[in-house]
């Protein structure tokens, strides 16, 4: 019998170190001429998408049009990749490097990602990380603004991967925010809150998801919860 999980990307499986907030600083100074256009803004659990709205509202006072947001994905995108070059606080969170080596051998688990990073900053995270292989297919920023409907995508390209039914009970949606939890509970899937990222795990339970961890450094109690 398969199990799919479904892995955020950020909070969850690492922590690049400000990249991203780097990476959009310079293109809005670039696009627009505001410096610091981040500001105070919290990413946690957001889409990119979403916070390129958020950043606009907040420096232009308007949204961007549509071809304004696209040269604000382009720009941010190549930005963003010489930026995982030079990230110097880039590291993986404790035990995922472990935990998906352990994962990878079980011909029955189904890796995939239901994140908000844009495909492209995706992959080239997962790779400066070297654990880009372990993942198959996903749903990303690029495919919805919206987290549930993402995650929605990713369940329908892990099925697809599978070329088989997996019932929803052996399908898991991994992260680390309130987002993750409610995008797996609005399509009826299990979830695992971690409490790698700026929620705590006492934060995380008050969204009631079916299981919470401080980490993923325990594969034996990770494999426990999947194997109920």
């Amino acid at each position: 019998m398969k199990t799919m999980l479904l892995f955020d990307i950020d909070g969850t499986l690492l922590l690049t170190g400000g990249s991203g907030k780097v990476a959009f600083d310079i293109s809005f100074r670039e696009l627009h001429g505001i410096q610091n256009a981040w500001g105070d803004l919290a990413p946690d659990g957001k889409t990119d998408p979403v916070i390129m709205d958020e950043l606009a509202l907040r420096t232009l006072g308007r949204k961007l049009s549509r071809p304004e947001s696209k040269k604000l994905k382009e720009r941010y995108l190549f930005h963003f990749k010489r930026e995982m070059i030079l990230a110097k606080r880039f590291h993986l969170l404790p035990g995922v490097k472990q935990l998906l080596k352990v994962l990878g051998r079980e011909a029955d688990f189904i890796l995939g990602l239901a994140t908000g990073n844009l495909e492209e900053a995706a992959w080239l995270k997962l790779k400066r990380g070297n654990i880009h292989s372990h993942f198959a297919f996903g749903g990303f920023g690029s495919d919805a603004k919206d987290r549930t409907k993402l995650t929605d995508v990713a369940l329908k390209r892990g099925l697809r991967h599978a070329r088989e039914k997996i019932s929803a009970k052996r399908i898991f949606v991994i992260g680390d925010t309130p987002y993750d939890i409610k995008a797996g509970k609005a399509l009826g899937l299990n979830t695992i809150a971690v409490a790698t990222g700026s929620y705590s795990s006492k934060a995380l339970l008050e969204h009631k998801p079916h299981h919470c961890l401080p980490h993923l450094n325990e594969p034996a109690k990770f494999f426990r919860l999947i194997s109920k």
